[in-house]
C-alpha cells in the first residue's frame, strides 16, 4: 500500500531498539536504511498517494458504536450523510473508503460487564463502522453471555500505527491478549515471541481443513500455527468492458504485453491530467508482488535465500515502473472521484485496475447501472498465472495469561455464522470453504474471486525480518523505480543488500 501502516521514522527507531533488545547488541540501523543513512519518507508519504483508486490505505479510527460523533450509516456502513466513511481496511493495499489521512487515537469499545474473573484485551485493525457495530452490539455481548467469567474489550486500531504500537507493547510487556495481523507478520511474530503456537488448540478444534490453503499458509511458520485466518482478499485484474470497447478492444488482456497495449489504448489524457487511466496501478509493494510472482520471481525463497534482484524480479519492476512513466497509463498520485466513498473505476475514471471484492461493492452501491460492465478477470500471465491472496488473522499474544480464554474468543469469531457476518461488514471473502456460497457470498462476482483464489492464489513468503523487508525495504525499492530515482536493477540490488543486512540482525 502506498500509505504506510506506520510512521516510518517511529517504526524504524522502535524496530531498531526492539531488534537490539532481542539480540543484546547495539541498536540496529533504522529499518531499510544502510548504516549512517537517515530514514527517508517514501514518495507515497510525501504525496499522500492512496492505496486504492481513491482511498488511503488505512483510515483513522471512528467512534465506537453509540458514542458521540458517529455518523449515521446507510447500507453496508456507508454514511447516509455523504460524509467520508470511517474505516481501517488494508488487505492487499486495496482499502475502499476515503477519509482524512491523519491517524486518529484508537477507539476502545469497553465491555458493558464488570466484575468478571477474566478480561480479554483485543486489537482489531481491519474494520469499518459496521464492523464496530457488529462487534460492539452483537458478537461481544453474545460471547460474554455464553462465557459469564470473561469480559472483552475491543480496541480498533489504524493500520498505520499498528506495527509500532505492537512492537512498543511487546517491549513494555503489555501486548493485548488477541490481535489482528496481516500477511507478512507470522515469522516476525513467531520468532520474536510475540505470538503463541496454537497447534494444540487447532488439533482439538478439528476445523483446519475448512480453510483455504492460501489463507492458512499465512498463519504458519516452520510447521507451526500461530493464528486463525479471518478474512481474505485475492487481488486480480478488473476491467470495464464498456470502456475497453470504446477504446476498440474486445475482451480483456491475458498477458503482460496485452495489458500494456490495452492500457495505452484505453488511456485518455488532457495534458498531464488523466481523463481515463488505462490501468490504475498503485505504486505499492503489494501490487509489485503480483507482477513479481507472475514472472517467476520472489523476494526470498522459503529456505531464506534472497532472490529479490534476480533477472525475473528486475524485469517485473522495470515493467511495473514503465506503466507509470514511459507508458503513462497509471498515475503516481490518486485518481480522485468527485464524490466521497466512490472508487475511481465506479466513477468512470479507470478502465482497468488490480483490485479485490471492494470494487464489486463500490459498483453495487454507487454505480449499479454500470455493474454489468465490471469484469472480474483471471490474472494475466507472464511465466506463470498466479495472483496474490492477502489474509488477515487473529493471534494470541505469548504474553497473555489467559490463553485458554483467548482461544475461546478466537473460536467464537471464527465460527461459521460469525465469520460470515464479520466479513460481510467489509465485503471481504471468508477464508472458510463451507462459506463459499453462503449469504452475500452467493454473488456471482464474489464467486469469481473465490475461484481465482482457489486456482491461482498464493501468499507471500515470510521470515523473521519480513516486516522490515516488505513494509520498508520493498516499498523503498518500488518508490525508487517508479519515481525514477534508480533503475530497476539498482533499486533491487540495494534492496538485496538491505534485506540481507536485516536478516543478519
Amino acid at each position: 500500500m502506498s500509505k504506510p501502516r506506520y510512521s516510518l521514522l517511529s517504526f524504524a527507531l522502535l524496530l531498531g531498539l526492539f531488534l537490539s533488545a532481542c539480540s543484546g547488541g547495539a541498536p540496529a540501523a533504522p529499518a531499510g536504511q544502510p548504516t549512517g543513512e537517515a530514514p527517508r519518507p517514501t514518495p507515497a508519504q510525501q504525496t499522500g498517494t492512496p492505496a486504492a483508486a481513491v482511498n488511503p490505505a488505512a483510515q483513522p479510527a471512528a467512534p465506537a458504536s453509540g458514542q458521540a460523533g458517529q455518523p449515521t450509516t446507510g447500507q453496508a456502513g456507508q454514511p447516509a450523510s455523504g460524509q467520508p466513511e470511517q474505516r481501517s481496511v488494508q488487505a492487499g493495499g486495496d482499502p475502499g473508503g476515503p477519509v482524512s489521512d491523519a491517524p486518529a487515537a484508537p477507539v476502545v469499545a469497553r465491555s458493558r460487564t464488570t466484575g468478571r474473573a477474566i478480561t480479554l484485551e483485543v486489537w482489531l485493525t481491519d474494520w469499518e463502522q459496521s464492523t464496530q457495530q457488529f462487534f460492539n452490539d452483537q458478537l461481544v455481548p453474545a460471547f460474554e453471555a455464553a462465557n459469564p467469567d470473561i469480559a472483552v474489550n475491543v480496541q480498533y486500531l489504524d493500520w498505520r500505527v499498528f506495527t509500532e504500537k505492537l512492537i512498543a507493547a511487546h517491549a513494555g510487556g503489555v501486548l493485548p491478549d488477541i490481535y489482528q495481523a496481516g500477511a507478512e507478520y507470522v515469522a516476525p511474530l513467531a520468532t520474536k515471541g510475540m505470538a503463541l503456537d496454537i497447534d494444540k488448540y487447532i488439533a482439538s478444534w478439528g476445523q483446519r481443513d475448512d480453510f483455504y490453503d492460501s489463507a492458512w499458509s499465512t498463519v504458519t511458520y516452520q510447521d507451526k500455527t500461530y493464528g486463525v485466518p479471518i478474512l481474505s482478499a485475492p487481488q486480480t485484474l478488473m476491467f470495464r468492458k464498456d470502456m475497453l470497447e470504446q477504446a476498440g478492444v474486445s475482451g480483456g488482456p491475458t498477458t503482460w504485453d496485452d495489458l500494456e497495449q490495452v492500457a495505452m489504448k484505453a488511456t485518455r489524457r488532457d495534458g498531464d491530467k488523466f481523463v481515463i487511466s488505462g490501468f490504475n496501478a498503485r505504486p505499492i509493494w503489494q501490487q509489485y508482488m503480483w507482477f513479481l510472482f507472475q514472472n517467476g520471481g520472489d523476494v526470498f525463497t522459503q529456505d531464506g535465500k534472497v532472490v529479490v534482484n534476480s533477472p525475473e524480479a528486475i524485469e517485473a519492476l522495470d515493467y511495473f515502473s514503465r506503466l507509470f512513466n514511459q507508458d503513462r497509463v497509471a498515475s503516481k498520485s490518486s485518481i480522485a472521484a468527485p464524490t466521497a466513498n466512490v472508487g475511481a473505476m465506479a466513477a468512470n475514471l479507470v478502465a482497468m485496475q488490480l483490485g479485490n471484492q471492494l470494487t464489486v461493492r463500490d459498483f453495487r452501491q454507487n454505480n449499479p447501472s454500470a455493474a454489468a460492465n465490471l469484469v472480474v478477470a483471471d490474472p494475466v500471465a507472464r511465466k506463470q498465472q498466479v495472483t496474490t491472496n492477502w489474509t488477515d488473522w487473529l493471534a494470541i499474544s505469548k504474553q497473555s495469561k489467559q490463553a485458554d480464554a483467548a482461544w475461546k474468543f478466537i473460536q467464537f469469531v471464527a465460527d461459521k455464522d460469525n465469520l460470515l457476518k464479520y466479513n460481510e461488514t467489509m465485503y471481504f471473502i471468508p477464508p472458510r470453504k463451507s462459506l463459499r456460497t453462503a449469504g452475500y457470498m452467493a454473488d456471482p462476482q464474489l464467486q469469481q474471486f473465490v475461484t481465482i483464489m482457489e486456482k491461482y492464489g498464493r501468499s507471500i513468503n515470510t521470515n523473521p525480518a519480513a516486516l522490515e523487508v516488505y513494509q520498508t525495504i520493498m516499498q523503498n525499492a518500488v518508490d525508487d523505480a517508479v519515481y525514477q530515482k534508480k533503475n530497476a536493477k539498482q533499486a533491487l540490488d540495494d534492496a538485496s543488500r538491505n534485506i540481507q543486512r536485516a536478516m543478519r540482525r
